[in-house]
């Protein structure tokens, strides 16, 4: 198994842990600069953090072929958002107006999608044959020539 294997039912524990980690880490990063950046071009701040945050996750999800680093990436994104929301003094961070509900209900939903989302199997493909060579077509009881 080489490093970039995105077989992750595969990996020893230990990968997983660091993988986990990893994802749940990249998500706290996405959340801290969307949560600092989503009020900052009004309609178009808060649209960009919201799709680096659906392809960070989606992308988790393609990668990872199960839902698990997916999930560490929405968690992480989730808490850091909801810890940075929450009013601190005299700054407020994510304000009560459209934008700062767009931000904290659109991870919300970006996340429900991207880990409801059904696994998709994919459908093996029969060989082609052409005119110029035919497929090859493995019996059980006799070998390929």
């Amino acid at each position: 198994m080489s490093s970039l294997d995105p077989d992750f039912e595969s990996m020893t524990a230990p990968a997983r842990v660091g993988v986990i980690a990893l994802c749940m880490g990249g998500g706290a990063a996405l959340a801290l600069v969307g949560t600092f950046t989503h009020q900052s071009l009004p309609p178009v701040g808060v649209a960009i953090a919201l799709i680096t945050i659906g392809l960070y996750i989606v992308g988790l999800r393609v990668w990872g072929g199960v839902r698990t680093p997916a999930a560490a990436g929405a968690i992480g994104v989730g808490l850091v958002a909801g810890i940075l929301a929450t009013t601190t003094g005299d700054s407020v961070l994510v304000p009560a107006n459209a934008m700062g509900y767009a931000w904290l209900g659109g991870i919300a939903v970006i996340a429900f999608f991207a880990l409801g989302w059904p696994r998709i199997q994919r459908v093996p493909q029969r060989a082609s044959v052409t005119m110029e060579q035919p497929a090859l077509v493995q019996q059980e009881d006799r070998p390929l020539p």
